[in-house]
């Protein structure tokens, strides 16, 4: 009688230890803003995490229309006791730390941190022309609030300093491959590269002063000093979706020193940053990726946040496919690829 109690009791243990395993986290949710002094740069941040906290429905009054579709989450919840991995997440040229939330939401379910960020001067709200064109400032954000959020008391001895990886579109793409050791070249001229297309993107705000990208004195005095020195071996692993800047890139050189894996995602379709020329050109520069290309029609603002009815009206160009194509299957398969992807190397 005593084996058979103390066989069901062992039987109700190892099911309750399963269903904790299995249990599904909340979404926790914090705002704070960063200020990298050395370069007053303030850097607005919001970090997603894991949460048991239970999530309370209330009534909104608000008449805000948004674009996109928001998640749900409980603010300021509190961060359970463990070790979890940590995402560092970059949006898009003129986009915001928001722009992902489709991707962070299945991300901080499954036990991941996940940190945003909106990149000084580059994000919806904040558009200065100089910014758009000083990409690999955006490294040097990313560098500054890891460090930042691993000094953090509360939050720092929570993660897992083995298991950070970054996560970037568009732009943020880039950031990521600059951050994993690759360097723009600036020294090469469209001249030289003829089969490339340098447009300002359609986010670039609209300014009377007169700039010349090549030769003002700021810009040149940011490339030479951070040009190739935003590598952050901190970060293991990266996942980046529709990468853009692959006109800055000529050579093998630019991209010897990365050593971490990269998994590369984009569509065939994209009319933005046309595979030929960033994702599969990354690709073939760095050995350590892999790439998946979507279908024909999967075009670049795909990977943003599925819209609502009014940001269909107001902003078809971002928020409206291809009739072929269903932007929430594609961050289905997105999402699991960086799941997946993530489980293996971090």
């Amino acid at each position: 009688m005593q084996r058979v109690l103390l066989l069901s009791f062992t039987l109700v243990l190892l099911f309750s230890c399963a269903k904790e395993k299995e249990k599904t986290f909340n979404i926790g949710q914090q705002s704070t803003t960063i200020v990298d002094e050395s370069r007053d740069r303030p850097i607005v941040t919001e970090i997603w995490y894991p949460t048991y906290d239970s999530l309370i429905t209330k009534e909104t009054t608000s008449t805000r229309k948004e674009l996109f579709k928001s998640i749900k989450t409980i603010p300021n919840a509190s961060l359970p006791d463990g070790n979890f991995p940590l995402l560092l997440v970059s949006h898009g040229t003129g986009g915001n730390r928001f722009s992902l939330t489709w991707f962070i939401e299945d991300m901080v379910k499954k036990g991941y941190i996940v940190a945003s960020v909106d990149h000084y001067g580059n994000s919806t709200f904040n558009k200065l022309p100089r910014e758009f064109v000083k990409w690999w400032e955006r490294a040097i954000d990313i560098k500054y609030v890891l460090t930042t959020i691993l000094e953090d008391t509360e939050i720092g001895p929570k993660v897992n300093q083995s298991k950070i990886g970054g996560v970037g579109f568009s732009l943020g793409g880039y950031t990521n491959i600059a951050l994993a050791g690759g360097y723009v070249d600036r020294n090469v001229k469209d001249s030289e590269e003829p089969d490339t297309n340098r447009e300002m993107p359609p986010e670039f705000p609209k300014t009377d002063e007169i700039i010349d990208f090549d030769t003002d004195s700021l810009i040149v005095a940011s490339y030479n000093t951070h040009k190739d020195h935003v590598k952050d071996d901190r970060i293991k692993a990266f996942f980046v979706m529709a990468p853009a800047i692959g006109f800055g890139f000529h050579s093998q050189k630019q991209t010897e020193t990365i050593t971490a894996p990269i998994y590369i995602v984009a569509g065939k379709g994209d009319t933005n940053t046309p595979v030929e020329h960033n994702a599969m050109h990354y690709h073939n520069l760095i050995p350590t990726s892999k790439i998946l290309l979507f279908g024909d029609h999967v075009n670049h603002y795909v990977f943003l946040n599925e819209a609502t009815e009014f940001g269909k009206k107001v902003a078809p160009e971002i928020t409206i496919d291809h009739p072929e194509v269903n932007r929430k299957e594609i961050h289905q398969q997105t999402k699991q690829l960086a799941l997946d992807f993530f489980e293996k190397n971090l």
